[in-house]
């Protein structure tokens, strides 16, 4: 891939250079330089994938090893996924690279490795951690900025103390706290390459558990 990006390069100013009739010293040089910035470019692109497949392959590992140990099932393929006896699997939430089921204290748990796309383009690999709720409950919206004042305790308006506690001892790179039909969505950012996600779903999972009390 690298050589072809490097002799693409080199072909397009050899062409271009050729068009303008340029001296032949001035060619060779232009030759050169494209060559080597296609190598350099076509070297970037082929570590960037090597690099997203190895943070997939982590990940996959990672989010196994967390199902085995919550009596449920990770693939890579939604389709994969046993679809009896699991709800979350059918949330718009439920989506990803990485995507694995499990049981919690009692609660059916999701956890999901995603690409998120910003306004730019660009891409930020995010990790979902969904919580079936045992009851209807308010929808409820907090952003990480709403997060960090709850922590700060300058948030109160409309929330219930216990819950107020359980929001503000969620982990602090907590992006966002989401509650609709009866799914608790909590995401972080990057994906669980090496630590599982346990500090994560223990938080959603306490805070379902505090919202289940009142209802």
């Amino acid at each position: 891939m690298a050589n072809l990006v490097s002799f693409l390069c080199a072909a397009a100013a050899a062409v271009i250079a050729s068009l303008l009739n340029l001296p032949l010293g001035v060619i060779v040089l232009a030759v050169v330089v494209a060559g080597v910035v296609g190598l350099l470019v076509g070297n970037r692109a082929r570590a960037d994938e090597r690099r997203e497949t190895d943070q997939l392959q982590m990940a996959a590992v990672t989010l196994a090893d967390w199902a085995n140990r919550n009596d449920g099932h990770c693939e890579t393929d939604l389709a994969e996924l046993p679809a009896d006896g699991w709800e979350l699997i059918a949330t718009p939430w439920f989506h990803g690279d990485v995507l694995a089921v499990g049981h919690r204290d009692g609660f059916e748990v999701g956890v999901t490795c995603f690409l998120e796309t910003n306004t730019e383009g660009a891409t930020t690999p995010q990790t979902g951690h969904l919580v079936r709720l045992a009851a209807d409950v308010p929808e409820l919206h907090l952003s990480r900025t709403e997060l960090r004042r709850i922590r700060r305790g300058s948030l109160r308006d409309g929330l219930d103390d216990a819950v107020r506690d359980r929001l503000a001892a969620v982990p602090p790179d907590t992006e966002s706290v989401d509650i609709v039909d009866r799914v608790l969505y909590l995401v972080r950012p990057r994906w669980p390459e090496f630590t599982p996600p346990d500090a994560h779903v223990d938080a959603a999972v306490a805070l379902a558990a505090v919202l289940g009390d009142q209802h």
